[in-house]
């Protein structure tokens, strides 16, 4: 494909060198005037793209429950697949794609459906949208000659990639761990119910105890060799096999399918990401550039440009943009999580991609602490999500949205109106807001469980903000983070050294692996007369005792600690925690915390003066509140 630097735009009004542009120079085209372009024609300057087909690295295993049946036609919901009887001929292919991609970057009403989709409707086809579902959401964009060429778009995919069988659009959750949640044992209940909640909750927990058999949840952990069997089996959990009670997004919510998907509970976009009139050809460059050779590099390549050559599309059907800037800037974070999650759905992985593959020389992976900036500029799921917890789409009164310390995300007329508004127009906004952070946390949670490199917020990385946002409702999910997390912090050992108020982590004596700013006054634990309390209980009596060894024994191999006040008070405070949730003290465990008061004492302390100064207020959360554990332990 020849590239624009290379070749004359002609003037507009002009078709003359037409036939040879590349594709991404066709949306150049388009501002001449209201009509737009004939599509290129194959030509050997624009030849359907070639598949990669290198093995697949943590290749997705849908299961069959994900998938639309096989035989096409049953599923109303579900879109014809690829069937070879019905392949079409390598030209008839080629002029397809080569139109519906024209179409596909048309900017039509509100932008082009690539300004909130991925660059070539990958997801569309392998997603088994019907194509009277994507014809009826192209028509509000663009005229039919071109909705139709982007229904020809998906179905060339669907040959390309030899889609047999499609993901079920009402199904299928992106991102999803274990590719399926638990659901509710009562039927026909929202997401966000209170009821619900609690029934998944439950059945989380007994899968921690029935299908995982974790000593943690299980047992009772009496001994130093218990601790580090249960240690061994969270830190061996991969959360992405997981499966959780807390139901992801789907890609797309579409109220024409029943009012409870008449919601932003999605990842699509509905404010268009569109490339600034000055910057066309270079973005379109990019873009061709990743289509023809789908790299990770690639991806990197047009998504690192994000910021600098596009903008919101100003088409608001009659509203004006500059009065709905939070609106757009989510919008275009949920634009830059899509293309990580297509690209990762184009090759069939659960492998986020390789964040630094650009700055990598050899074979070996370039640690990721030493380009934070890029590896969190890279990473947009968790700032998606944190977004509406900083600036949610309603509050309850007696707060209301200012421009001040309670900020909301208000979304233009046509935006807002696709979202119902049951029970209330406000209460509804609120819980969407509330469990569009709760799943888009755990999304990036189930990646990075030490929280290292989602940003650059220290309470983003002590997991505060993922803890407040399941405590009111998953209370056996929150159990399970704090300890899942706390282990994975203290076994990142690659992160010692790293910068600011990462220092410290992967040593288990070290304040880095604990936080407790969520529970230093309430468990949260479920009601008295559920289930789960006991277990709860459990959870967090194990939790104290399992650190209480862990850290001893750190201590007697290493002789060091990283912040010694700080971890004796974490120690002190989780010997507390035996009477509160057991009923009665632990002779055992309090031999063990007097140990470490007198192994701490002449510990090598590793955290620099320097470090304290530099990262103020970033001790044992809650910061400030451990007066009373001042004094050491003395049996």
């Amino acid at each position: 494909m020849r590239s624009l630097l290379t070749i004359g735009l002609p003037r507009c009004g002009s078709t003359s060198s037409l036939r040879l542009l590349p594709l991404g120079a066709l949306l150049v085209l388009v501002a001449c005037g209201d009509k737009a372009p004939p599509p290129p024609e194959p030509t050997p300057e624009n030849p359907v793209p070639s598949v990669p087909t290198p093995p697949v690295s943590e290749a997705a295993e849908y299961p069959e429950s994900l998938l639309c049946p096989e035989s096409s036609g049953s599923d109303p919901l579900c879109g014809t697949p690829y069937a070879v009887a019905s392949a079409m001929s390598a030209e008839e292919l080629q002029t397809r794609y080569n139109t519906g991609l024209a179409a596909w970057r048309y900017e039509g009403t509100r932008g082009s459906c690539a300004s909130c989709h991925s660059p070539d409707a990958i997801e569309l086809a392998r997603v088994g949208y019907t194509d009277a579902d994507v014809l009826r959401r192209a028509a509000t964009h663009v005229d039919s000659a071109r909705a139709q060429a982007i229904v020809g778009l998906v179905h060339v995919q669907r040959q390309r990639y030899d889609m047999k069988r499609l993901l079920h659009p009402a199904r299928f959750r992106p991102l999803q761990p274990a590719y399926e949640p638990f659901a509710a044992k009562t039927q026909g209940l929202p997401v966000h119910d209170s009821r619900a909640q609690s029934e998944r909750d439950e059945l989380f927990m007994d899968h921690l105890l029935n299908d995982r058999k974790l000593l943690w949840a299980t047992g009772r952990i009496d001994s130093l060799e218990k601790a580090r069997q249960a240690y061994e089996e969270l830190l061996a959990i991969d959360l992405r096999q997981l499966r959780l009670g807390l139901p992801f997004d789907h890609l797309s919510e579409d109220g024409f399918h029943g009012e409870e998907h008449r919601s932003v509970f999605e990842w699509f976009p509905d404010m268009a990401t569109q490339p600034k009139p000055s910057a066309s050809a270079e973005w379109y460059r990019l873009v061709d550039a990743y289509l023809s050779d789908p790299s990770d590099r690639n991806l990197w390549g047009y998504y690192d440009a994000v910021p600098a050559l596009t903008a919101c599309n100003p088409d608001l059907a009659g509203a004006n943009l500059a009065d709905y800037p939070r609106a757009c800037e989510w919008m275009r974070l949920k634009y830059r999580s899509l293309q990580v999650f297509q690209h990762m759905l184009r090759h069939g992985t659960l492998r986020y991609p390789e964040l630094l593959v650009d700055e990598r020389t050899g074979s070996e992976p370039v640690p990721l602490r030493n380009h934070l900036e890029k590896v969190i500029a890279r990473n947009p799921i968790w700032e998606t999500g944190d977004f509406l917890r900083i600036q949610p789409l309603a509050r309850r009164l007696p707060v209301t949205c200012d421009d001040g310390a309670h900020p909301c995300t208000v979304l233009p007329p046509v935006v807002d109106q696709t979202i119902h508004s049951e029970p209330s127009y406000t209460e509804a906004r609120i819980k969407q807001s509330e469990v569009f952070q709760q799943t888009w946390f755990l999304m990036s949670f189930q990646r990075d469980p030490a929280l290292l490199y989602e940003g650059d917020s220290f309470a983003t990385f002590i997991g505060d903000y993922l803890e407040s946002v399941l405590l009111p409702y998953y209370d056996v999910h929150h159990a399970f983070v704090v300890a899942k997390m706390a282990v994975e912090k203290s076994a990142a050992r690659d992160w010692m050294d790293a910068p600011g108020f990462r220092a410290g982590t992967g040593k288990i004596a070290s304040v880095r692996t604990f936080s407790f700013k969520q529970l230093r006054d309430n468990f949260s634990p479920p009601p008295a007369d559920s289930r789960r309390r006991p277990v709860h209980n459990r959870m967090f009596a194990n939790f104290a005792r399992m650190f209480i060894y862990l850290v001893e024994e750190d201590l007697k191999k290493t002789g060091e600690i990283f912040d010694r006040d700080e971890v004796l008070y974490a120690v002190r405070f989780m010997r507390t925690w035996i009477q509160q949730l057991e009923g009665a003290e632990d002779a055992q465990l309090n031999a063990r915390v007097l140990s470490i008061e007198s192994l701490a004492k002449s510990a090598r302390e590793l955290r620099t003066a320097e470090n304290r100064t530099q990262n103020p207020g970033t001790g044992l959360q809650p910061n400030g509140r451990w007066a009373e554990f001042s004094t050491p332990y003395g049996g």
